[in-house]
């Protein structure tokens, strides 16, 4: 078990490594082999080269001239913006915002309310995806801060998550659960929403499991963001300040989100 508060440093040094070798991959997926051969034979020239030297010698300056590309990626990646007060930085969230909230549980849904109305005031469908326990809590809260009238005429909406964890959990399938926001998406833009505001209890849900399922959560907070990237969306992680597993497991958890696309890492004063 980490203390996020107590571990951050470490967890920010070690999301920085991670970022190198997000971008390196992404660099590499960019040299298909016909681009590569076609530049290799531009670039090295030579009669007496045979093709063995002329791939040895053009990878080795295609690559020295990508380690600056990597670099500037890398840099992009593991870039992160605050720490900045709350409020202004809710002030700054726009459509494609990813924000992960660490903060204790008797002041979750309260924390999670300022995502809620920034929302509201973009004129966005707000959607909470909750295990059914938090439900009620999350309701009070939303009817307590003034946005009573939103979720009685359906423009905030809660809803149960607990099946999609299930089928998580038990067969590792990411296809319904996108499916799913997907069709929420559709939805709210037929019902005249431009965006959708999204309040997600997935990862930490599957992170607080007994047992963790540490792979498949990267694998479905990736594929959530690329999402929040290229829809409209944005999307609220509620995170725990005290996290099961160690600083390397939320390391590479924050950069499966890329750190460019968070906004901020939201930790409250820890606990007196």
């Amino acid at each position: 078990m980490i203390d996020v508060r107590e571990a951050i440093e470490e967890i920010q040094v070690r999301t920085g490594d991670q970022a190198y070798w997000h971008a390196l991959e992404m660099v590499l997926g960019t040299l298909t082999a016909r681009t590569l051969r076609s530049t290799l034979r531009l670039k090295i020239r030579g009669e007496d080269l045979s093709e063995r030297e002329r791939v040895a010698k053009g990878l080795a300056e295609i690559f020295s001239a990508q380690a600056a590309t990597v670099e500037n990626l890398a840099r992009r990646e593991s870039a992160l913006r605050g720490p900045r007060p709350r409020e202004a930085a809710l002030q700054e969230l726009e459509m494609h915002s990813h924000w992960v909230d660490f903060s204790d549980a008797a002041n979750e849904t309260r924390r999670a309310m300022g995502f809620v109305k920034r929302g509201i005031e973009r004129g966005a469908k707000v959607v909470a995806l909750l295990p059914s326990p938090d439900i009620e809590a999350y309701r009070r809260e939303v009817a307590g801060s003034g946005c009573g009238e939103d979720l009685d005429s359906g423009r905030i909406s809660l809803e149960s998550v607990d099946d999609h964890l299930e089928m998580l959990k038990t067969a590792g399938v990411l296809a319904m659960l996108l499916l799913s926001i997907q069709g929420i998406i559709q939805v709210a833009r037929g019902q005249g929403y431009p965006e959708v505001w999204l309040v997600g209890k997935i990862a930490s849900s599957l992170f607080a499991s007994a047992p963790q399922y540490p792979a498949l959560t990267l694998r479905i907070e990736a594929a959530l963001d690329s999402l929040t990237r290229t829809l409209p969306l944005s999307l609220y992680c509620p995170m725990p300040d005290h996290f099961p597993g160690e600083p390397g497991l939320m390391a590479m958890f924050l950069s499966g989100h890329g750190w460019a696309s968070i906004l901020d890492i939201a930790l409250g004063p820890p606990p007196s």
